[in-house]
């Protein structure tokens, strides 16, 4: 107990963080000269933070350069605006530790990373064991493990994973938690761990999450739909339960029209609907094309979503 009152303080992120999208030419390479222009635009909605390289962000899909570019372009546009999270997750956990080690070279307020993919750990304390490595290269910045298992295929208890990190990992602040069949488990986790910070990772469940008490969210769609998610949040603070059920059903009517046209490619078309275009995605996500383009915004117009995004009525966040 004693060691535990002396570990690092959690960010205590509040609203919500965009996992920000990798912008890519035609060609498939990046282009961060995109990057100032969709934090200034998360900046105009109230968006509090961002999470580099994840799953939206096509991080497993990049060089280990590229995603050091990534973050460094991502870093510098959002220090002082918003905080940042730079995932470092890589099947080789050398290579997670360097980029940990460079996450924090340059500012970024927070490490994150999901766990090996090919080989896969068999157990909590295994899982731990090769997270430290990567806590050791980034002494002074704040980590969060990204649980995810249905892209990780790593679906351990992350109630007994908290309890052994605490032990082992000097800077283990929480978990971003992307599992939503389990995300019921809010108040668990803060019985383990009442200091740390366990941020949301499921957009199709946000109501639920508000409602549980998570303070703060990591989703794709926060970053062209924010005044949506704000909508829910706000409803729910001043007890019109119905209003917040009726936000977060638009939510998942766009979530549908999305993945119905453009697949998981949607998650970076979206961009192009709110006038940022971030380019294509990477194989092997399969890109969208002109025609799945097309469908989508007429399926966006006819829901009346442009209308939706228009205006943010987003309550004070606490």
């Amino acid at each position: 107990i004693f060691y535990r009152l002396y570990m690092m303080e959690p960010l205590r992120m509040r609203g919500l963080v965009a996992a920000v999208v990798t912008p890519m030419n035609a060609k498939g390479d990046l282009d961060l000269s995109v990057v100032p222009r969709v934090v200034d635009y998360l900046a105009s909605k109230g968006i509090t933070g961002i999470y580099i390289a994840g799953s939206t962000g096509e991080g497993m899909s990049l060089t280990d350069e590229e995603r050091r570019g990534v973050a460094e372009a991502y870093v510098g546009a959002a220090k002082g605006r918003m905080k940042s999270f730079v995932q470092v997750g890589h099947n080789s956990l050398r290579a997670s530790a360097d980029l940990a080690g460079h996450a924090e070279s340059i500012g970024a307020d927070a490490v994150s990373a999901t766990p090996t993919g090919y080989f896969k750990v068999s157990g909590e304390a295994e899982l731990v064991e090769g997270l430290l490595p990567i806590v050791e290269a980034a002494p002074k910045t704040p980590f969060y493990y990204y649980h995810i298992p249905f892209l990780s295929g790593v679906n351990l208890d992350p109630i007994k994973l908290t309890d052994i990190s605490m032990d082992r990992l000097p800077t283990f602040c929480g978990i971003k938690y992307s599992d939503g069949a389990s995300l019921h488990n809010l108040s668990l986790l803060e019985s383990v761990a009442p200091g740390l910070e366990f941020l949301s990772g499921s957009d199709e469940a946000y109501l639920m999450s508000v409602a549980q008490g998570y303070k703060a969210a990591v989703g794709s769609t926060y970053n062209y739909a924010a005044p949506i998610y704000n909508n829910v949040r706000k409803s729910l603070s001043v007890g019109d339960f119905k209003r917040a059920q009726v936000w977060q059903k638009h939510a998942l009517e766009m979530i549908t029209a999305m993945f119905e046209t453009c697949g998981r490619s949607s998650l970076k078309v979206m961009m192009q609907m709110v006038g940022i275009d971030c380019g294509p995605v990477r194989r092997p996500i399969d890109p969208a094309s002109p025609d799945q383009i097309i469908a989508l915004r007429k399926r966006l117009d006819t829901m009346g979503w442009f209308e939706w995004i228009k205006e943010d009525l987003s309550a004070e966040i606490s």
